[in-house]
């Protein structure tokens, strides 16, 4: 009861808190984008280059010697057995010292390269740059089509839902057209004016679809100052991981909205139980997702970046479902 009359009198304040995490997070990443001219730090699968693969027991510190003699950007990851046992290396450089890593590698090992000894991957940056582009597109849509449903499931007047699903339509083919470089002027024009009228309805009209949407923005921000700190490179797999995150965000969400907008009870027990139910699926997924990361830790690369998102994601996902989304609905619940 106490924490209930607490809660109450200052669930409106604690919004402070996110806030500033959220802010933090922003300025963490704009600092970043200064000193590299982006928001994340990409490897070999989003910048083009050539990653191979060695049967090796060589420790990777002989190796980064003798590259670092010749080659300046370079990366080596260490692949080892359930027993901590170094199986393979794996060195990425960028698509210009493909060939030069290679006769390298042959000297420092003393025989040839092979397909039955190693193996080696190549991506091109222009492919690289292109399917970038086009999960930022997936990533920056699926934020708008999250919102719609929302929107669509809450709101009643059809001639809305009509026009919001036309605007998020258009909005993904302009979307689509600025990050193509088909009329990048105009389109970036267009989209972002058809963005702004889209928040602007959603805070207008319907308060919990522009919650949604903030719940899930804040936590994938959050993520990436995260992971730009820890120095993480990010994959396309880790940009599939933040698809998955937003995923996971919408069901909390809609949980709570659904609970507190058609309550059977008074707001503080739909709260409370929709917090119970949520909370549960959430550290459920934490807990699989730890498991699984401690599990394929030492041997793959890819799935280690997929969990880790994830459970970064998700531990902020906790954090701005049951504190901002849950105080911006209780406020929204209440004033209406």
């Amino acid at each position: 009861m106490k924490f209930e009359k607490w809660y109450d009198e200052n669930y409106k304040k604690i919004l402070i808190i996110p806030a500033i995490v959220l802010a933090l997070s922003l300025i963490c990443i704009g600092v970043f984008y200064f000193q590299t001219g982006d928001i994340v730090n990409k490897d070999v699968s989003l910048t083009g280059g050539t990653t191979i693969t060695i049967q090796t027991e060589v420790p990777s510190q002989n190796l980064e010697k003798i590259i670092l003699e010749n080659i300046a950007d370079f990366e080596i990851k260490t692949i080892s057995d359930n027993a901590g046992n170094q199986m393979q290396l794996m060195i990425t450089v960028g698509e210009s010292d493909s060939e030069f890593l290679k006769t390298t590698l042959e000297k420092f090992l003393g025989y040839d390269l092979t397909s039955e000894n190693s193996s080696e991957e190549t991506t091109s940056a222009s492919l690289s740059s292109d399917f970038y582009r086009q999960l930022i597109i997936a990533v920056i849509l699926a934020f708008f089509w999250m919102a719609a449903v929302v929107f669509l499931i809450f709101f009643k007047g059809n001639k809305m839902k009509f026009w919001i699903v036309v605007l998020n339509i258009l909005l993904g083919f302009f979307l689509g057209n600025f990050f193509l470089t088909i009329n990048p002027i105009a389109s970036a024009i267009i989209f972002l004016t058809l963005s702004t009228i889209l928040i602007r309805t959603y805070i207008k009209k319907s308060v919990p679809a522009f919650a949604v949407m903030l719940c899930a923005f804040s936590s994938i921000v959050m993520t990436i100052a995260v992971i730009e700190i820890v120095g993480m490179k990010i994959s396309t797999a880790g940009i599939v991981a933040f698809l998955m995150l937003i995923g996971y965000s919408v069901d909390t969400d809609i949980l709570l909205t659904t609970r507190l907008l058609k309550r059977k009870e008074g707001v503080n027990a739909s709260l409370l139980g929709a917090f119970k139910t949520g909370t549960t699926m959430t550290i459920t997924s934490i807990i699989a997702i730890a498991t699984a990361l401690i599990a394929v830790f030492s041997f793959s690369s890819v799935l280690n970046q997929v969990f880790t998102i994830l459970l970064i994601g998700l531990t902020f996902d906790l954090f701005n479902t049951w504190v901002t989304n849950a105080s911006i609905i209780k406020w929204y619940v209440e004033t209406k």
